[in-house]
C-alpha cells in the first residue's frame, strides 16, 4: 500500500512543474469570440487552477496526516514550489504512520490533485469525461459519463448506484447491429 502513496507523490511531483510552466501561456484554441467584449486574465486559467489547487491540497493533506500521526497539525508551510515539494516528501514519510485505509485515501486524493494537470489540453495525458444525455439504466438519473478514447462509460452516482451484480455500473461502448450501444459489466446491453 505504501507503493501506491509513493507513486501518487511521485506523479504529483512530476506534473506540478508542468502546470507551473503552462500558467504563463493562455490556451489558444483558434476561436475568435463573437460575444460581448470582456477581459480575460493574461495566463492560462486552467493550468493556474490545477497548480494552485495542488499547492493548497498538498498542504492540507500534510497537516491532516501530521495530525493523525502526531496529534498536532504542525506549522503551515509557505507558498513556494520548494515548500510544496517538501510537503510531498513529508506526506510520503507520514504515510507509514497511518492505517492502510488512510494511506489509500491519501493516494487517491493526490491522484485527484494531479489529474487536472494531466487533463490540460497542452498535456493531454488523461481523458476528460463527457456527459451522456441518456439516463443511467440502473438508477434512472442522467449522470452517465463517457471517456470517448477508451470507450468506457460509468455513472457518477458512486455509492448510490449499483448494477445487478451489486457493483458500481461500468461498461464499454460498442457498435452493434442496431447502432451504438453500451455493454455493461453485468451483461446488460443498452442503447
Amino acid at each position: 500500500m505504501t507503493a501506491d502513496l509513493s507513486e501518487s507523490c511521485a506523479d504529483l511531483a512530476r506534473w506540478l512543474p508542468v502546470a507551473e510552466s503552462l500558467m504563463a501561456e493562455p490556451d489558444a484554441d483558434g476561436a475568435a469570440g463573437a460575444g460581448q467584449p470582456s477581459s480575460r486574465p493574461p495566463w492560462n486559467g486552467a493550468a493556474a487552477n490545477a497548480a494552485l489547487d495542488a499547492h493548497e491540497g498538498v498542504r492540507r493533506l500534510e497537516a491532516s496526516l501530521r495530525l493523525a500521526v502526531t496529534g498536532r497539525p504542525g506549522p503551515r508551510r509557505g507558498g513556494s514550489l520548494t515548500n510544496t515539494f517538501a510537503a510531498i516528501d513529508a506526506i510520503e514519510d507520514l504515510g507509514s504512520g497511518v492505517t492502510a485505509s488512510a494511506m489509500a485515501k491519501a493516494a487517491r486524493y493526490l491522484g485527484r490533485l494531479s489529474r487536472p494537470v494531466e487533463q490540460l489540453p497542452a498535456v493531454d495525458e488523461a481523458e476528460r469525461p463527457q456527459r451522456v444525455r441518456t439516463p443511467c439504466p440502473y438508477c434512472g438519473f442522467a449522470m452517465l459519463r463517457v471517456f470517448p478514447r477508451e470507450g468506457r462509460v460509468t455513472c457518477l452516482r458512486l455509492g448510490a448506484c449499483w448494477d445487478s451484480d451489486g457493483r458500481h455500473p461500468a461498461g464499454m461502448m460498442e457498435v452493434g447491429r442496431l447502432g451504438p450501444q453500451v455493454r455493461w459489466n453485468d451483461g446488460l446491453v443498452a442503447p
